[in-house]
């Protein structure tokens, strides 16, 4: 019984290294071995986006199986105005040297898609290293 009158509960034997619990592992266990590809999209109108827009950008194995899902996609929700920095984390074990990949960019506002990729941007697999730059158009 406790000082109170209360009965109080056994003590909990500390844990031995049979019974403690395995610390707890990432979603993606192989964060570390992933890679990078980074670039901008931007447009050459003179319209400035809403607080309410989001760039959508996607690495593509192309020509590939359109209802495929992409390689990596990244959503930048308030992105602020253009040149939109962005960053694709892909597994590079996913890429064929031999095969082709590119990137393209939607410009969601308000929930009306304004500007899309019209010729996706070549990238990895033998594309001229460098700074990717993703050029949207208005959707008509």
């Amino acid at each position: 019984m406790g000082p109170s009158g209360v009965p109080s509960a056994p003590p909990t034997p500390a844990p031995t290294a049979s019974t403690q619990e395995a610390p707890a592992t990432p979603i993606d266990a192989t964060a570390e071995h992933l890679a990078i590809l980074a670039g901008t999209v931007t447009y050459l109108q003179r319209i400035a986006l809403t607080p309410e827009a989001e760039v959508q950008v996607e690495l593509r194995d192309t020509p590939g199986d359109a209802t495929a899902p992409p390689i990596a996609k990244h959503v930048i929700q308030r992105p602020g105005q253009v040149p939109v920095a962005f960053t694709l984390e892909y597994d590079p074990a996913a890429i064929v040297p031999a095969r082709r990949y590119a990137v393209s960019a939607r410009i969601w506002d308000r929930g009306q898609l304004q500007f899309v990729t019209d010729a996706p941007v070549a990238v990895l697999g033998g594309a001229p290293p460098g700074a990717v730059e993703i050029v949207v158009v208005p959707v008509r």
